[in-house]
């Protein structure tokens, strides 16, 4: 609004005296103007020049404000959106999600039971504490990089190795892992018989930036996928895959377990 008035005013004064300036020229008497018409005409425009000036000077300066004032808002604001970063919690579609896991197997919770046993004799819905005798006493709380977890000890081995692949690879991504959960002896939810992996301390809920994913839409954040590679490589089952998909779990896959039982690593 004030460039407008600022450009208002330059039109009213260029107005009078480019009339006065054709009336002097075009519309004297006498083939020339006399020396005092011209004197005045030159104060005139020496009076114009000024003031064009001073107008010129003051669309600069508000011009140079308008940029200042755009270049603020976009440093400072806190709600700006960083792609670089934000990329990572995009919500994607799984691309050939039944086929992510090629080449592992999921320990299931019938394999579980065969190799150890239940974690506990009785249990439920609700997060209970391992009991069983051959588990209890690898179970170990620690920080895995990102995260803090309670597993089993080959477990939080192998898991600290995926996030130090990780913080080498993917940095940015690193810095934004959360957990939504690791050791937790209980069935699998809405399940009276099976058993989750959770209970024996062979998996982990991720989230990026604590934003869970969706259980069994086919979809999940762009950086779970990420991380998933990661986890296929160290010889984790991931959830995406399952019948309903669960995209935010990681767990040891039975091949794994199976390598652990051959060198000693685990008993069974």
């Amino acid at each position: 609004m004030k460039l407008a008035n600022i450009l208002l005013a330059v039109a009213i004064i260029l107005a009078p005296v480019g009339w006065y300036l054709a009336h002097v020229l075009f519309f004297t008497t006498s083939s020339f103007a006399s020396k005092s018409e011209l004197e005045a005409v030159q104060e005139k425009l020496t009076a114009l020049t000024i003031d064009f000036n001073s107008l010129q000077q003051q669309i600069i300066n508000q011009g140079q404000r308008a940029a200042d004032a755009q270049t603020t808002t976009y440093s400072e604001s806190t709600n700006e959106p960083n792609g670089l970063v934000d990329i990572y919690t995009q919500v994607v579609n799984i691309a050939n999600r039944r086929e992510v896991n090629e080449g592992l197997t999921n320990s299931s919770s019938s394999f579980l039971v065969g190799v150890f046993g239940p974690p506990r004799e009785d249990l439920s819905q609700e997060c209970q504490s391992m009991t069983n005798p051959i588990l209890k006493d690898l179970v170990v709380t620690r920080d895995v990089g990102p995260i803090r977890v309670t597993m089993l000890e080959p477990a939080i081995v192998s898991l600290q190795q995926v996030f130090k692949n990780v913080q080498v690879f993917e940095p940015e991504l690193y810095d934004r892992i959360s957990t939504a959960g690791s050791l937790c002896v209980r069935l699998i939810r809405g399940s009276e018989t099976s058993i989750s992996t959770h209970a024996y301390g062979l998996s982990v809920d991720l989230n990026i930036d604590g934003q869970l994913d969706t259980l069994g839409d086919s979809k999940t954040q762009l950086g779970l996928t990420i991380l998933a590679e990661f986890f296929k490589k160290e010889g984790w089952y991931w959830g995406a895959g399952f019948g309903r998909e669960d995209s935010m779990h990681f767990q040891v896959s039975r091949e794994k377990i199976e390598t652990w039982r051959r060198l000693g690593q685990i008993p069974g």
